[in-house]
């Protein structure tokens, strides 16, 4: 199933006893088997939590066919990258199938494109994670904030986001320092705290990439930090270009710019109105033209191996500026 249609079945109807989580986020994987285990009444008493190195079939077996001690339920999480046997992960999802008191969560965190052999065994019943559009990251984001009870500017969150590299797990991990504030955070508070992958400043890359500067020093900088990717740095692009065309979009429409229209949130004023300038001064066919360039290069970087990665972007990205 899709994720909508997990969102639905966890309001409206009844979740099977077994499910598989896999794909490209590990942050959804998790908030989403926060919600199941929520969904099935879990409590520690009757949870057992087993990561792959931990794995025994009999112990998981045993714990699954058993009456639950405490007269609740029996709940298998099994957190992995790698694939259980298929013998074995037919049995445990049988014995949930058999018994109104055990449940059975297969977390898988490996290579997606490898998980077929385990949906076979599921059924209908998991769901694969894509990675998530810009602002379907940042409603997430806000929503795990409000359930933590940090209170963040929109744009703030949308800072942090961007400087760590559009990785959500790293993004809520800062949550509770931020809460030490004690106060709306902003950006000045994140700037203050929070060591991102992307440190160096990605908005700032990008505006010097558009503005067709020497990147060379700047584009180096990116990768003295060894968490680095070169995917990474491309979605950041795609996402910024991205703000940018929206921006464009609602100025010839309306013939001034809101951010928290354009956007979902508000922009610091002086940002708003450098997004909006910045926004108009490049045509739609040229907006084409750049996305076609990094969804080209992203699309090697997936596929071939052979190639220097980094050499590939930085050629890439001068390609980018050329069209400007």
């Amino acid at each position: 199933m899709y994720k909508r249609e997990l969102e639905q079945v966890l309001h409206t109807k009844k979740l099977e006893p077994f499910i598989l989580l896999y794909g490209e986020c590990d942050f959804q994987n998790n908030y989403f088997s926060e919600k199941i285990l929520s969904y099935w009444n879990t409590s520690e008493d009757e949870k057992l939590l087993v990561h792959y190195d931990e794995y025994d079939f009999s112990h998981a077996k045993n714990f699954l066919s058993q009456s639950s001690l405490f007269g609740g339920n029996n709940i298998l999480v099994l957190k992995t990258d790698k694939l259980l046997p298929q013998k074995e992960l037919d049995i445990l999802i049988d014995l949930s199938k058999k018994s109104q008191e055990s449940y059975f969560l297969y977390q898988y965190f490996g290579d997606a494109t490898k998980a077929k052999k385990l949906t076979k065994s599921f059924g209908k019943n998991f769901v694969r994670f894509f990675k998530p559009a810009i602002s379907e990251a940042l409603q997430l984001l806000q929503q795990k904030a409000k359930d933590v009870g940090l209170n963040i500017q929109g744009y703030a969150l949308s800072h942090l986001y961007q400087l760590h590299m559009e990785n959500l797990s790293l993004c809520v991990n800062e949550f509770e320092k931020l809460k030490l504030f004690n106060k709306e955070i902003t950006v000045n508070d994140i700037d203050k705290v929070v060591y991102g992958l992307g440190s160096v400043g990605m908005d700032k890359f990008i505006e010097t990439l558009l503005k067709k500067e020497d990147i060379s020093i700047a584009f180096q900088n990116l990768f003295e930090n060894a968490l680095a990717d070169e995917v990474r740095i491309i979605n950041a692009i795609q996402a910024y270009l991205s703000n940018l065309l929206l921006f464009h979009l609602y100025i010839k429409i309306h013939g001034n710019y809101d951010a928290k229209e354009i956007l979902g949130f508000p922009l610091p004023p002086q940002i708003a109105k450098q997004r909006a300038s910045d926004s108009i001064k490049i045509d739609l066919n040229t907006y084409k033209k750049l996305y076609e360039v990094l969804l080209n290069a992203e699309l090697k970087l997936k596929k071939m191996k052979d190639i220097d990665k980094n050499t590939f972007l930085l050629s890439s990205l001068i390609k980018l500026q050329k069209l400007l």
